[in-house]
């Protein structure tokens, strides 16, 4: 982890930065401008997948050491944002900030307007709310989202896929009183490590594999004790790239 490159940043600007990638002009009087260092490292990529993990954060990827992730990423970006949380990070990157309005801007629907074909893939709650009117696909499940990406990072422009099984297990096994949830978080996150393996290889030749992490749909309280719960109570949301 000491050797990969860090950037800071704020989650209002991940809009913009990626339209400059696809050399899509930014409305710059509409969202905040992109985060230069990234776009001077991709510029000009072809593809872009993205996948939006739940209950992921410097602390996770530190933590736990997904070893997908860990090998290939070539830099890690620090995401500064008073809302760290699902909806949060999901209403910051498609409006480019907190407001709906007056400023209009939908970073999916401005993708589209601007030529370029994206895909959602998430739940069909998330997908009424945030998908601006591009193709979006509803599954329930992060199996299901998994099986479907596979039809979709070579397809589309850009590519979001969501994963958020958490929340639902973590319900199930607080009612069965089986695992902890730092073992489900710790679980899920190795599970979906494996599952971009095959993503990453199945990706076309000048693609960008975005991991970006939340800290899940609402605040937990969490077993961690002494040095590593501040650790974790001062972890930031990431997003992690991987060229292919």
């Amino acid at each position: 982890m000491s050797e990969l490159k860090t950037i800071k940043g704020y989650l209002s600007q991940v809009p913009a930065t990626i339209l400059d990638l696809f050399n899509v002009k930014f409305p710059s009087d509409k969202i905040p401008k992109p985060i230069e260092a990234i776009v001077e490292m991709y510029k000009g990529i072809e593809r872009v997948s993205i996948n939006l993990l739940d209950n992921f954060g410097l602390f996770e990827i530190t933590y736990f050491k997904p070893s997908f992730m860990i090998t290939n990423s070539e830099v890690m970006l620090l995401l500064s944002t008073k809302n760290p949380y699902t909806l949060g990070v999901l209403h910051q990157i498609m409006y480019g900030g907190f407001e709906v309005t007056p400023n209009g801007f939908h970073f999916l629907k401005y993708m589209n307007d601007s030529g370029k074909k994206t895909c959602f893939i998430a739940r069909k709650k998330d997908l009424e709310r945030y998908d601006g009117g591009t193709t979006s696909i509803p599954k329930d499940t992060d199996m299901a989202t998994w099986i479907e990406s596979a039809k979709a990072i070579n397809k589309y422009d850009l590519s979001w896929m969501h994963y958020l099984d958490f929340e639902n297990l973590h319900k199930q096994q607080q009612r069965l009183r089986r695992q902890t949830p730092e073992d489900l978080i710790e679980k899920l996150i190795n599970r979906t490590d494996k599952w971009l393996i095959s993503n990453y290889k199945q990706l076309r030749k000048n693609s960008l594999m975005i991991i970006l992490g939340d800290h899940g749909r609402s605040r937990m309280n969490f077993e961690y004790s002494g040095k590593i719960a501040q650790w974790r109570e001062a972890s930031v949301p990431i997003a992690i790239f991987i060229r292919k």
